[in-house]
């Protein structure tokens, strides 16, 4: 075994607040300032998103006209039905940083991941992330390093940059309501935990996917036609492989097909992530940040 193969690899996931943080710094310079900081890759949490909305899809359109459904895709709002007594049935999944996180693991194995998410998601507090830290943070220890992400060109020098469209998912993991209508026949309402069966009785003629992500101020979900506009045209086809691993709590899938990215890891990248203070060697947790939303641990 090579010293590069024993080595783990170091993935940064940029949650869809991160990449807003970082404006007018756009995707592509970010990306290309992570990979100078040493990260080996960096891939964006509509990964994940992509594999929870064809679950979801998967789910509302088995249901035949059978009913209508909640999808419990962020924590604030499985936390939001936990004190409400509904009827409507509930489809619960994990976070998408740690559907995104499963993916990139199965992708790579037997090879040791070491993931990074950046964002105030607070599913990120996971065992699947090794690392979650605020946008803030990241930015703050890139300036510090000497990394000027706004001076990054926007261009990948003729590597194939981690796909960021999206084909089936919406920000925070929901269908897209355009793409679940022609794809299943069914239509996402939007609601509150506390209307979510006023909401499906209202439609009890049809079955429709409840998303409770405006109303729980879902993080992933937030600003998302601002979110929208930063993104590639979607995709006519799947970006990733819809049953590549379980959105739900359940084992790694075995093997998972990774989309094209011919970036070649540096001999030193391992070296650089150390000098940059991106290590993760010396975690130790940090004093709460004023956020309502999520703790963070420093990951330098």
């Amino acid at each position: 075994m090579s010293a590069d193969q024993g080595r783990p690899i170091y993935v940064a996931i940029l949650g869809t607040d991160a990449v807003l943080a970082a404006r007018p710094v756009d995707p592509v310079q970010l990306t290309r300032a992570c990979q100078l900081a040493g990260f080996d890759f960096v891939v964006p949490v509509s990964w994940g998103e992509e594999l929870i909305a064809a679950h979801l899809a998967a789910r509302i359109g088995a249901s035949n006209g059978g009913g209508s459904m909640v999808a419990a895709v962020c924590p604030l709002a499985a936390e939001h039905l936990a004190g409400s007594a509904i009827e409507t049935p509930i489809v619960s999944t994990v976070s998408p940083p740690v559907a995104t996180a499963r993916y990139i693991r199965a992708a790579f194995q037997p090879r040791q991941v070491h993931v990074t998410y950046v964002g105030a998601c607070p599913g990120a507090r996971h065992d699947e992330i090794d690392v979650h830290c605020l946008p803030e943070a990241l930015l703050t220890r890139l300036t510090e390093s000497g990394i000027d992400a706004a001076r990054q060109p926007r261009h990948l020098d003729g590597h194939i940059p981690a796909e960021r469209a999206r084909y089936a998912s919406a920000p925070g993991g929901m269908p897209d309501s355009n793409w679940l209508l022609a794809h299943t026949g069914h239509r996402v309402v939007e609601a509150a935990p506390i209307t979510a069966d006023v909401v499906a009785q209202l439609y009890r003629d049809e079955s429709v996917l409840i998303d409770l992500a405006t109303s729980c101020r879902c993080v992933c979900a937030s600003n998302r036609i601002t979110v929208t506009r930063l993104e590639p045209p979607r995709s006519p086809t799947p970006v990733v492989g819809s049953d590549a691993v379980p959105v739900t709590n359940g084992r790694r899938a075995d093997t998972v097909e990774l989309p094209a990215d011919d970036h070649e890891a540096d001999d030193d990248r391992r070296a650089r992530f150390s000098e940059n203070g991106l290590s993760s060697d010396d975690v130790v947790p940090i004093t709460p940040l004023e956020h309502t939303l999520t703790k963070s641990v420093e990951p330098w």
